[in-house]
């Protein structure tokens, strides 16, 4: 994948993580439903999906960078909201250069080679998921000192409750985004010129609809 399309690629699938945390953070909010692990399940989707079709060391970070900055529009600017979403895409960076480095699989790898390595990447992204919640709640409440997290009932829930379900969801997520991935993969290949100019003005769009969307939601 050249240059340019790297950059719509991170851009386009970061922007879609960035519009999720918007929109359905801002629904779950509203129901009193516990959110971090939907919205991680999100992420991870993405990040999974993202890293398959470029797999590069910095790549999942550079995600969780274009997905957090859309919060940085919102006012007030809650800097646990936008380290959340960086903790869980810098601990994925770390698990998946680690993964590659001991021998990712072929994208052409046959269906039956396939199948223990969607089990290694779902376990992968459990225990990942479930560190990215535990180190946040350590940062929130050590680093950035928010009163949120002072009160051990909050970080034990975080940590002990909402990780392991988030840990469990992350499965089935990771899974699901390395077979879309592959699916974009193998059609991608013959895409014409005008097929890649809807997908840079795909990419474009779903940045400003982010723009927008963390201006409307200010709270």
């Amino acid at each position: 994948m050249n240059s340019n399309r790297v950059v719509l690629s991170v851009l386009f699938f970061g922007s879609l993580w960035g519009l999720g945390e918007l929109w359905l953070g801002e629904m779950a909010l509203a129901q009193d439903i516990p959110r971090a692990p939907l919205l991680t399940a999100i992420g991870i989707l993405l990040l999974a999906l993202s890293r398959r079709i470029w797999p590069a060391p910095g790549s999942s970070l550079a995600l969780a960078g274009v997905a957090s900055a859309f919060k940085l529009l919102q006012h007030p600017v809650w800097g646990c909201k936008i380290v959340a979403v960086l903790m869980v895409g810098a601990v994925f960076e770390l698990g998946f250069t680690l993964y590659e480095a001991r021998g990712r699989p072929a994208r052409s790898a046959t269906r039956k080679s396939a199948a223990p390595a969607l089990l290694g990447l779902s376990a992968l992204a459990a225990a990942l998921t479930f560190t990215s919640f535990v180190l946040f709640a350590y940062f929130a409440r050590d680093v950035l000192h928010n009163p949120f997290w002072a009160t051990p009932e909050r970080m034990t829930d975080y940590m002990l409750v909402q990780g392991p379900i988030a840990a469990i969801i992350a499965m089935p997520a990771a899974a699901g985004g390395r077979l879309v991935a592959d699916k974009l993969i193998e059609a991608s290949r013959g895409w014409t010129p005008a097929k890649w100019l809807v997908f840079r003005v795909a990419a474009l769009g779903s940045s400003a609809a982010g723009v927008v969307s963390a201006l409307v939601l200010r709270y």
